[in-house]
């Protein structure tokens, strides 16, 4: 039986998102926010089956700790250029949530969302593949407030860096790698949570029920990623398309004939014709 990716966010919430085995998620939140954690309450949300028109919600854990303080979480692998506001949306939807008309401002609790990421996010180019962010003053980086905490896990850098298996974090993250090699999951299954998480993913992974909304789940993903990838070679088409037209203009505005710029582009004589005149309206 083939080993589910746990990366795959139906299965990411199987795995994490029932109180009942809350210490998996406690594990893995230990090691990304690096505080012990001894518990706390997961909001249950039962996952139905995926409708086709929500085939690709949003599929978060929500918890809370004993002291009141919030944690989402949620595995994103389709870069769909929104990260940042989205990210920024939920985290005060979260952060409010709860809070009643006239209740005491100072009542409100810190609220920590984190993100792992199946890309590359570019506005985090220089910063390592677990980024941290609060809200600090511009030129002291003096922090403002604790209430704010967001995460940014990113699974591309993390696969360029030298694993330390010393490292809770890095074993966590090798652990959800779906194609981690056998002597290296051997080795993160030494952490006895790690290992009761993987005894979790082999039984979920035997249900029947859970492998096929998993793989609808997972066809979701992919039909997605591939209009997302059309959408941008078509851009990139626009572009190009653009950009030779501006150039034969301005050959045109010299003077050269139409038959003779058109032998510069991949268009017929014609085509660059009605290709000027459209993009003139």
């Amino acid at each position: 039986m083939n080993r589910l990716n746990p990366l795959n966010d139906f299965l990411f919430k199987k795995l994490f998102g029932d109180q009942n085995d809350n210490e998996l998620l406690i594990g893995l939140l230990n090691a990304i926010l690096k505080i012990e954690i001894v518990n706390l309450t997961i909001e249950n949300e039962k996952l139905n089956r995926f409708k086709e028109e929500e085939k690709l919600g949003i599929l978060d854990i929500k918890a809370k700790m004993a002291t009141g303080e919030k944690i989402n979480i949620e595995v994103q692998l389709l870069d769909q250029k929104n990260m940042i506001p989205r990210t920024l949306f939920y985290w005060s939807k979260l952060f409010v949530e709860g809070f009643e008309s006239g209740s005491l401002y100072k009542e409100l609790k810190k609220t920590v969302t984190i993100n792992i990421l199946g890309f590359k996010l570019e506005e985090l180019r220089d910063e390592c593949f677990h980024s941290t962010f609060k809200i600090g003053e511009s030129k002291t980086k003096n922090n403002l407030t604790d209430l704010l905490e967001i995460h940014f896990i990113e699974f591309p850098k993390f696969e360029e860096i030298t694993y330390d298996l010393n490292n809770p974090l890095h074993c966590w993250l090798l652990f959800l790698k779906d194609d981690v090699p056998d002597y290296l999951l051997r080795e993160v299954l030494r952490m006895d949570v790690i290992s009761k998480a993987e005894e979790k993913l082999t039984m979920l992974s035997a249900d029947p029920e859970t492998r096929k909304e998993y793989e609808r789940r997972a066809k979701a993903l992919s039909d997605e990623r591939s209009r997302l990838e059309e959408a941008k070679e078509k851009g990139m088409e626009k572009g190009m398309e653009i950009g030779i037209l501006t150039i034969i203009r301005g050959l045109l505005s010299r003077g050269m004939p139409l038959n003779e710029a058109a032998k510069l582009t991949p268009y017929s004589e014609e085509e660059l014709d009605r290709k000027l005149k459209e993009t003139q309206e």
